[in-house]
């Protein structure tokens, strides 16, 4: 009979090779869960990125169409332009423009890179309703008596015109509470109190006018120019190395070259912005030709700028870095379907690692097409 000290005992846990498999097949799982999570991860990034990139363009463009399709408002009457003559507009001690024709929609080409686009109109919902001059102006920078307020506000812009746009219109600006005259009001464009208002209209503006009775007074509001733009954060123009939105600033009272932190953004990872105008024969509503804003065109006179019908926009938008090239050498800009003739954008090889969303609209000049012209 065995003692039981010599009993041996079976169970005495796992062995070496046991623990080994074990182990390799833990490793091995690790690795694929880990795999599995870092494919998942770097395409939630892209889809995520990539909707980010496609959400900022559809804003951005949304934005400047709604401005360009409202290019106008507050400059145009029933039956024609109401400043078709020119404007005088004075800023900050310089001439913006003496009496010339200021168009609704300028377009600056950027050569090889983003475009820029202008637009001015009122932002007032007095716009369309002017107030009458009751009064002849004994001088140009005399106290103005209308009719009525036209919703004036202190620091309002608005414009003095005749009725039928023949005499050149003066971009002012309100300097005081429009003050009660009887049954008439006084509108104050004191130089003191505004950049807009020279002290002497004689030494600012060629024609200075003195507005007679049945002129028309129009209230711009607040807005004056605005200019669209891509901006990149060390000011250079967009590339691999720098971040850049589309930014809206004021393109009269604004600096001339803003940055980031100077202007509205409107829309981010843009890397390109192009527009044209689409222009009508002389006489004609029909767009029939898609000019870029080069040649005769980059500041088009008064008889072509009431060519200019349209403007076709498109926004570039950057998504993702990716692992490997994901997009082509070229991607288009805009194809012929509408013009004849396509725009690209050309690649270089580290930029084809990332993805691309381009978007594009054509959007009327309404309010040049309403006034006939």
């Amino acid at each position: 009979m065995r003692s039981p000290m010599s009993v041996r005992h079976k169970n005495q846990g796992l062995s070496l090779v046991e623990l080994m498999v074990a182990v390799t097949i833990a490793i091995a799982t690790g690795i694929v869960v880990l795999q599995v999570l870092s494919i998942y991860e770097a395409r939630r990034r892209t889809v995520t990125v990539g909707i980010d990139a496609e959400m900022s363009a559809s804003v951005g463009l949304y934005m400047v169409e709604r401005e360009v399709r409202m290019a106008g408002a507050g400059f145009t009457t029933p039956t024609g332009l109401l400043c078709g003559n020119g404007i005088n507009a004075y800023f900050g001690g310089t001439t913006i423009s003496d009496g010339q024709p200021i168009p609704f929609v300028s377009i600056t080409d950027g050569g090889a890179g983003p475009d820029r686009i202008s637009v001015i109109r009122s932002d007032s919902a007095f716009g369309a309703a002017p107030g009458t001059v009751t009064q002849v102006m004994s001088s140009p920078d005399a106290s103005i008596r209308v009719e009525g307020t036209t919703g004036l506000s202190t620091g309002d812009l608005f414009l003095v015109g005749s009725q039928d746009g023949v005499k050149t219109c003066t971009l002012m600006q309100l300097t005081a509470t429009p003050a009660s005259a009887g049954t008439n009001w006084m509108l104050a464009h004191s130089s003191a109190g505004s950049s807009y208002n020279p002290a002497d209209p004689g030494a600012a503006f060629t024609n200075p006018v003195n507005y007679d009775v049945g002129d028309a007074v129009y209230n711009l509001g607040t807005f004056g120019m605005r200019s669209f733009r891509v901006i990149c954060n060390d000011g250079a123009a967009p590339s691999l190395t720098n971040s850049c939105i589309l930014g809206s600033s004021n393109a009269i009272a604004g600096p001339a070259n803003p940055t980031i932190a100077q202007a509205e953004a409107l829309a981010s990872q843009v890397v390109d912005f192009q527009v044209q105008y689409g222009v009508a024969p002389a006489g004609s509503q029909t767009v029939d030709t898609w000019v870029d804003a080069t040649g005769g065109w980059a500041a088009p006179d008064a008889v072509a700028q009431r060519r200019i019908k349209a403007v076709r926009i498109a926004i570039v938008t950057r998504g993702n870095l990716e692992r490997e090239m994901v997009s082509p050498a070229t991607i288009v800009i805009w194809d012929a379907s509408v013009s004849g003739t396509q725009r690209t954008k050309a690649l270089t090889d580290d930029e084809r690692f990332y993805r691309y969303k381009v978007q594009s609209v054509v959007v009327p000049v309404i309010n040049m097409i309403w006034a006939g012209v």
